[in-house]
């Protein structure tokens, strides 16, 4: 056993990483389902005494006389009861803090840090994996978000928008998609990065960030934004946004098996996508507010099949293209 172990010591490695991934999001998911909604209300209960609380601060009271204007403008942006208050501060804190992740790790980047060494490690372990079967598993996985599937569920999406009639929907899903691949877009020619060396299959862009890793986030991530939304099960919304998770993974992990990308490749295309589909969340959310979206929808029996069909179409259609487009262009 030990030496089986040790002659697939990057078989056994995926793997395990693998297991350690699904494991860790079915504990998030037991616990966040089991727990996650009693202590989310908790914490807007002590938001709510906090805010009583420093409504009778002597201090508060003084700074309110000073600076009127100043501590109205601060008042709003902690308010939960409209989008303008403290769900809006929350997504531009998140898209700062995303921002800054991009800067830093662009620095580390191009000032050849440790983390190129660890992107170098990782390439050549993979390489070790060109031969194996699970090549075959993750050139599927990576063909879902390719050009033509991105276009596919693009397509469908709209088409599901136009027959529920929430037309606005569209709006934040497209911001979502061309911003993010258009940033992504304009990186890979700042950067100009070159591939890893052992690459598989054969890509005439650059390196970094990665379009796969920045697709899977910014598209899978809205289409479970909009099903969470649609869904009032505290349950089944945890469900989605956990296997929505674990398909991010599993693309941006592809493309490092694949050897399409380094590491920091990957992760810059998360960043990149998860900044666009705050910002397009955001927006969606602003036309919520003004009225423009009602997320209460009486789903037909067909309108239900025509979900599933789309996701059945997706699945399909990426075996077809890795089949007939990805699999020749193995090296």
């Amino acid at each position: 056993m030990m030496n089986l172990i040790e002659t697939n010591q990057q078989l056994f490695g995926l793997g395990g990483l693998l297991l350690v991934v699904i494991t860790a999001l079915w504990v998030v998911q037991y616990v966040t389902i089991g727990y996650g909604k009693k202590t989310l209300t908790q914490a807007m209960h002590y938001w709510v005494r906090v805010q009583q609380y420093f409504g009778l601060d002597t201090r508060r009271l003084q700074f309110q006389t000073r600076y009127p204007k100043l501590y109205h403008f601060l008042s709003q942006r902690l308010q939960v009861e409209h989008f303008y208050g403290l769900p809006l501060t929350l997504l531009f804190l998140v898209m700062g803090y995303i921002l800054a992740l991009f800067i830093g790790l662009v620095e580390d980047v191009v000032t050849l840090d440790s983390i190129v060494a660890i992107d170098h490690f990782v390439s050549q372990q993979m390489s070790v994996l060109s031969d194996s079967s699970v090549v075959n598993f993750f050139i599927i996985i990576t063909s879902l978000a390719s050009t033509p599937l991105t276009a596919l569920v693009v397509l469908l999406t709209g088409i599901i928008c136009l027959v529920i009639r929430r037309y606005y929907l569209f709006i934040g899903f497209l911001i979502s998609i061309i911003g993010s691949t258009t940033f992504t877009y304009l990186s890979k020619l700042l950067f100009q990065r070159d591939r890893p060396i052992d690459i598989l299959l054969h890509e005439p862009t650059y390196s970094f960030p990665s379009g796969h890793a920045t697709v899977a986030v910014a598209l899978y991530g809205f289409v479970a934004y909009m099903l969470f939304r649609f869904s009032h099960d505290f349950g089944r919304q945890v469900r989605i946004l956990v296997n929505a998770v674990f398909l991010c993974i599993l693309i941006g992990l592809s493309r490092i098996v694949l050897n399409e990308h380094y590491l920091s490749d990957v992760l810059g295309g998360y960043l990149v996508g998860a900044l666009w589909l705050t910002v397009a969340i955001s927006v969606t959310e602003w036309l919520n507010m003004k009225g423009k979206i009602n997320w209460k929808v009486d789903w037909s029996i067909l309108q239900v099949r025509l979900v599933w069909f789309s996701a059945v179409c997706v699945v399909i259609g990426a075996f077809i293209y890795a089949f007939l487009y990805q699999f020749p262009l193995l090296l």
